[in-house]
């Protein structure tokens, strides 16, 4: 039996309420939304797919590259449907296109199993996969999130992003278990497990819109916010967006290549997966340090802060001569960045431009990030084939996220409007 909702939150008590009653009274969609990242489409790429590659390519005998190739089709699909996907949860609101969207990304897992043996099947499955799974994406769930959180909104969206660290530790053991016991196929079915025997059943429960989001409700039509055309017409928001994408850009190209940098470095193979190993920790310690960060300071200074110690450690990584500790430590500073960006992009775009259009305005931010992110590994792997060392490709991440904090500082302060809780 589902319990009633809430009644609808006026300013006043909202602010009366406090983060802590925001948590008391949100934290079941919060554990809801951080299943559905866990197990929607964001860690298949970091977390799986690696490990799928191997046992397709030893069972099946293709080209890694040919296996890896279908990575991109995510990406493309965001940038041509991002914007149509915000549009619609917007308008049925995210709990609809949760569901639907975790349920067809289940289901287009089982597909790949079914018909993927041979390349052109395999691509057709996966690109059904990109089609239906794409309302997994954050950008679902910030909108949910932004409705249950004022004062504590970045630490709860740093928190539901974290999910996906946790479903990384899952995973990797899962998918190994599945492969040695039914091959690839094998894979595919335990990651089809997770969203349809896991995620479905939390977000049929607990996902639940807050009053004032939820379509046809009592405050609804009163939800503050700049229209699309404003936001598409305005300064603010082309600079967020550039701004996303080249920090994607120059974080998302190093971060694939990290253990062939060290290695190439002169660092120990072992020393070389120790910093992997806290890097995945601090990416997940990122997303919530980042949240926590943005309910107390204005979202510039909390890019910089976790930026410019980023840029120094990546000046250590080129550095001659240190030993597996400072390694170590440059590459969780850089994690830190590399689990903050989620969190950064979706609060800005929230107080900058309010919650009436907020997820079909994020879709577009998102898909910027996914350009950089998509393209910046494979441009990285080029531009060390070319010049035979990974010294000029952590320059330019230097001068790539140097750029972004600058731009980022452009942006000005918090409309009024959007910024009750500040």
């Amino acid at each position: 039996m589902t319990e009633p909702a809430p009644p609808p939150v006026s300013a006043p008590s909202r602010a009366a309420i406090g983060s802590a009653g925001e948590f008391r009274r949100g934290w079941r969609a919060l554990v809801a939304c951080g299943a559905g990242l866990a197990f929607g489409l964001s860690p298949i790429a970091p977390y799986a797919s690696g490990i799928l590659a191997g046992a397709m390519q030893k069972e099946l005998g293709w080209a890694r590259a040919d296996i890896l190739a279908v990575l991109m089709l995510a990406p493309i699909v965001l940038v041509l449907l991002g914007r149509h996907v915000g549009r619609l949860i917007d308008k049925v609101g995210p709990r609809k296109v949760a569901i639907a969207s975790t349920i067809g990304l289940g289901f287009s897992e089982l597909l790949v199993a079914a018909i993927g043996s041979t390349l052109p099947g395999y691509y057709l499955a996966w690109g059904v996969l990109a089609l239906l799974s794409i309302g997994t994406l954050p950008m679902t769930y910030a909108k949910l999130l932004n409705g249950w959180f004022d004062h504590a909104r970045g630490l709860a969206l740093g928190l539901a992003l974290a999910a996906t660290g946790l479903a990384g530790v899952i995973m990797p053991f899962m998918m190994t278990a599945a492969i040695h016991a039914m091959g690839w196929r094998g894979g595919y079915l335990a990651l089809a497990f997770l969203p349809l025997v896991i995620a479905v059943p939390v977000l049929l429960a607990w996902l639940r819109e807050a009053p004032q989001i939820a379509p046809g409700a009592e405050g609804h039509a009163s939800i503050s916010g700049v229209t699309v055309r404003e936001a598409l017409r305005g300064y603010r928001f082309w600079a967020l967006a550039f701004a996303a994408l080249v920090l994607a850009f120059g974080v998302s190209g190093l971060v694939p290549n990290l253990f062939s940098l060290l290695l190439e470095r002169g660092i120990p193979e072992a020393s070389a997966a120790s910093a992997l190993a806290a890097l995945a920790i601090s990416v997940t310690a990122g997303r919530v340090l980042s949240g926590f960060l943005l309910d107390r300071l204005w979202a510039p200074i909390v890019c910089a802060v976790l930026v410019l110690p980023a840029v120094a450690a990546l000046v250590l990584l080129v550095t001659p001569g240190l030993g597996g500790g400072v390694v170590i430590g440059a590459v969780v500073m850089l994690g830190l960045v590399a689990g903050a960006e989620f969190d950064l992009v979706a609060f800005m775009t929230a107080r900058y431009f309010g919650q009436r259009h907020f997820s079909e305005l994020y879709g577009i931010q998102y898909a910027a990030f996914g350009i950089g992110a998509g393209s910046a590994p494979a441009a990285y792997g080029a531009l060390h084939d070319r010049l035979g060392s990974y010294d000029p490709t952590v320059q330019l991440s230097i001068v790539l996220m140097l750029v972004a904090v600058a731009i980022i500082f452009t942006l000005g302060r918090y409309p009024r409007e959007f910024a009750a809780a500040h």
